[in-house]
C-alpha cells in the first residue's frame, strides 16, 4: 500500500522513518520545493529533525498530487490550524475509501470541533475511514528508533486495524480505540498543561507542585472531554495521562519550553517568533478557555495559562490564585 505523509516537520519525518521499517511505498510531501530538494539530497531533515537518517526508499516531493494520488493511506501531519485546509487541498486526488490519519494535535476552532471533524467534512463522499493517532511520541526519539506506544482511534474499526498493521513494529506499539473524541481532546489539551508545567519549572517550584498540577490538569482535560461526549477512561490511557506525563516533563517538549520562556517574562508573540516550530498549546489554550467560559466548564489551570499568555498575571500571581481557590473535595463529578 502506498503511504503518503502530508507534512515534513519533525513528527511527520519521524513517522516516515518508523514506517520505512515495514513498508516500501512511501512518499513525504514538503510544501517548500527548496527544502524538499535539500532533504532529498542529504537524507536528513536538518531544520526539524537533525541527526535522524531518512531511508532512500522514502520519496520526497513538493507536488501534492504526486504525494496523494494512488495512496491507500494518507497521513496529515501539519499545524492544527491548517489541517482542514490541507484536507480540502488533497481531496481532488484522494483515492476512494483511503484511510486518512490525523497525526496533528489541537482543536479546529473555538466551537470545540476536533481536527478529524474538519477532515471528515472535507472528504465526505470519498472516504469515512478517518483515524486519529495520538500518544506520548516525541519525534526526536521515534526518529532514532527508541521504543514507544501510541493509540489509533476511529469510528470505523477496519480503519484502525489498517493503521495498526501499517505502523506496528518491535519499537512502535499501536493500541486501538473507538473513542476518537477522547483521543483527540487528550492530545490537544495536554499542551495547555505542558505550558503550565514549563512556567512552574521556570520559577523552580519543584516536583511536588508539578505532580499536583499534572494531576489536576488531567481532571480539567477529562472534564472538558466528557462534556463533549468523550469516554472518561480514555484520559487515563496513552493519549491522556501518557501524553500528559511525556509533554509536561520532557526536554523535547516545545510547549514545556514555551512555558519556561513565559516564566522569564517573554510574551506569546515573542515565544512564537523564537522558534520555527508551532507551539500548539498557546493557540489551544485560547480556544479552550473561550469554550469553557461559554459552556460553563470549570478549568482554573487553563484560565490562568490564558492570563499568563495575555500578560494579565505573572507566574507568581497565577500560582497564588490557584492555591487559594475555595475549598473542595478531590472527587467530583466530571
Amino acid at each position: 500500500m502506498k503511504i503518503a505523509m502530508i507534512g515534513a516537520g519533525g513528527w511527520g519525518t519521524a513517522m516516515m522513518i518508523e514506517l520505512a521499517g515495514r513498508n516500501n511505498d512511501l512518499i513525504m510531501y514538503c510544501r517548500n520545493p527548496d527544502r524538499a530538494e535539500e532533504i532529498r539530497k542529504t537524507r536528513e531533515n536538518g531544520e526539524y529533525l537533525p541527526g535522524a537518517h531518512i531511508p532512500e526508499k522514502i520519496r520526497i516531493t513538493s507536488d501534492l498530487e504526486e504525494a496523494v494520488e494512488g495512496a491507500g493511506c494518507v497521513i496529515i501531519c501539519t499545524p492544527s490550524h491548517v489541517v482542514e485546509e490541507m484536507a480540502a487541498r488533497l481531496k481532488p486526488w484522494l483515492m476512494k475509501d483511503a484511510v486518512v490519519v490525523c497525526a496533528s494535535k489541537g482543536l479546529a476552532d473555538n466551537e470545540g470541533h476536533r481536527l478529524s471533524e474538519g477532515i471528515t467534512k472535507e472528504v465526505a463522499g470519498i472516504t469515512d475511514k478517518i483515524v486519529a493517532l495520538s500518544g506520548p511520541n516525541h519525534a526526536e526519539e521515534v526518529g532514532i528508533g527508541l521504543p514507544c506506544a501510541t493509540v489509533a482511534a476511529s469510528a470505523v474499526p477496519e480503519a484502525v486495524q489498517i493503521v495498526q498493521d501499517l505502523y506496528m513494529s518491535p519499537v512502535f506499539r499501536v493500541y486501538r480505540s473507538d473513542d476518537i473524541r477522547g483521543v483527540e481532546y487528550g492530545g490537544a489539551l495536554k499542551n495547555i498543561m505542558a505550558l503550565a508545567c514549563g512556567v512552574l519549572d521556570g520559577i523552580g517550584l519543584g516536583d511536588n507542585c508539578r505532580a499536583a498540577l499534572m494531576t489536576r490538569g488531567l481532571v480539567e482535560m477529562t472534564r472538558f472531554g466528557v462534556h463533549f461526549g468523550a469516554q472518561m477512561t480514555t484520559f487515563f490511557g496513552l493519549s491522556g495521562m501518557g501524553d500528559l506525563v511525556c509533554t509536561c516533563t520532557s526536554i523535547h517538549s516545545r510547549n514545556h519550553r514555551a512555558g519556561m520562556m513565559m516564566a522569564k517574562g517573554m510574551t506569546a508573540d515573542e515565544i512564537s517568533k523564537s522558534t520555527n516550530m508551532v507551539v500548539e498549546g498557546i493557540r489551544t489554550a485560547r480556544l479552550v478557555h473561550e469554550i469553557a467560559l461559554r459552556e460553563h466548564i470549570d478549568m482554573p489551570i487553563t484560565e490562568e495559562v490564558c492570563h499568563l499568555i495575555k500578560g494579565d498575571h505573572n507566574a507568581r500571581e497565577a500560582l497564588e490564585i490557584l492555591m487559594t481557590r475555595a475549598k473542595k473535595a478531590e472527587s467530583e463529578t466530571y
